[in-house]
């Protein structure tokens, strides 16, 4: 793996050589698909448009659940992003509730008794009783194939936890009508996972583990994304954006309860980011990842409970690969750990299911653990919250929930400061 990127220059310099490099926002007006840019270095979000501020007063108007299934999206699709192209406030890289055109329908060897629209999908029932997915995506069609190849894969190596697409007539797993991309799957009976149950983390991270476990060796010649190891320097552009947004918010002649409260979060958010860039620099994770790489299997990189369904048989199944490329599995440990401990204040036990689980797969070595102490230090939620609201729109739900993290500082605190004392007592080495 390439050595990170490393400057000389102090923080406070790199923003202002960013701000004074950075081209005006009409340069940038046409908003590209944070999937198709979903691992290209160096990207920056530009400042707001009107085009973006109207986006804006139409998300408010809608309801609070609508508005957080579409910040459940957003977030997801940014999470493993060093920033986010700037796009209008209530677009997302996830299937859109649009209806789903006739001419797709007809692209199946269906016969159709009805049709339900479902929160991302059309589910569509045939005569003979089965059940299917109809989905719009953002995605390239190449890349669907490369997820049907990867998926086939992993089928061969034993793993079943999925929703396998279902060709069309011409024998593919995608149809692109009028500039857009459809595929369909099987339907999956089951509910969206509970990250607030030990139960429903555990089978979650037995399933993500299999995944990731299952698709070592695989490989596409036609076409392959760009895979996720540079941590350092992705953790490192988030770092600066996170500078930046605190830096705007202390500016601002007539702040807001976010602004201030963000300000006051600085030295805690300032630390925590530097303590995750310096756990990323070690030898060991440089090397662990290294060695990973060469090796590498497949991590979702969008777990999020709709993504993850817990079935009447009381497993997990995956759906929406949208994201998936070759990354270290730790990326999806974080993620599922940092959107449990949110709604279970930070509970250590949630931590002991899911790593017992990824363990059980691949047993997890020091330096592994290590990775994922660095990606929970990191303050992901006030990074995502600050550049959701500083770059798309602005929410009371933004300010809630950043007051439930600083609700939640001392909670977070004591967990972090345990998982780091338990990594350093280790001291034989789990084989990778």
């Amino acid at each position: 793996m390439p050595k990170p990127k490393r400057t000389n220059m102090p923080d406070w310099l790199q923003f202002v050589v960013a701000e004074l490099t950075k081209p005006p926002y009409f340069m940038n007006q046409e908003a590209e698909s944070p999937v198709s840019q979903a691992y290209a270095p160096n990207t920056t979000a530009s400042g707001n448009s009107a085009h973006t501020s109207k986006s804006a007063t139409a998300s408010a108007a809608k309801p609070r659940a609508q508005r957080e299934r579409e910040r459940d999206r957003h977030t997801s699709a940014t999470d493993n992003l060093d920033t986010v192209r700037r796009q209008p406030a209530n677009a997302t890289r996830s299937h859109r509730n649009s209806d789903i055109p006739e001419r797709v329908l007809d692209q199946y060897e269906w016969k159709i008794a009805h049709t339900e629209r479902v929160p991302g999908a059309l589910k569509v029932t045939l005569q003979d009783g089965r059940h299917f997915a109809v989905k719009e995506t953002d995605i390239p069609a190449k890349r669907v194939w490369f997820i049907h190849r990867a998926l086939n894969w992993a089928k061969k190596q034993g793993f079943s936890r999925f929703a396998p697409f279902y060709f069309t007539k011409a024998k593919s797993p995608v149809f692109v009508y009028e500039g857009k991309t459809y595929y369909a799957t099987s339907w999956i009976d089951g509910q969206n996972a509970n990250f607030a149950s030990a139960e429903h983390v555990a089978q979650t991270a037995y399933t993500l583990a299999q995944f990731h476990e299952a698709t070592k060796g695989f490989s596409s010649e036609k076409f392959t994304p760009d895979d996720v190891y540079d941590l350092f320097g992705l953790m490192q552009q988030r770092n600066r954006d996170l500078r930046r947004m605190i830096i705007r918010a202390d500016a601002k002649r007539d702040p807001d309860e976010f602004d201030r409260l963000l300000v006051t979060l600085k030295p805690a958010l300032l630390d925590d980011s530097a303590e995750c860039l310096q756990i990323l620099q070690s030898r060991e994770c440089v090397e662990f990842l290294e060695s990973d790489r060469r090796n590498a299997g497949l991590c979702h990189l969008d777990v999020t409970p709709g993504n993850c369904l817990y079935t009447p048989d009381h497993h997990v199944a995956l759906i929406d690969f949208d994201l998936s490329t070759f990354a270290p599995r730790a990326l999806d440990i974080a993620h599922l750990l940092r959107r449990s401990f949110q709604t279970t204040d930070w509970d250590g036990h949630f931590a002991y299911a899911c790593f017992l689980h990824f363990d059980s797969v691949r047993s997890i070595p020091k330096a592994e653990y290590k990775l994922v102490e660095a990606l929970l230090r990191f303050p992901y939620l006030p990074w995502r919250l600050a550049h959701t609201r500083y770059n798309y729109y602005a929410s009371q739900e933004q300010l809630d929930d950043l007051q439930q993290y600083a609700l939640q500082a001392d909670r977070r605190k004591a967990f972090l400061s345990s998982l780091a004392e338990q990594i350093r007592d280790l001291s034989v080495e789990a084989k990778s």
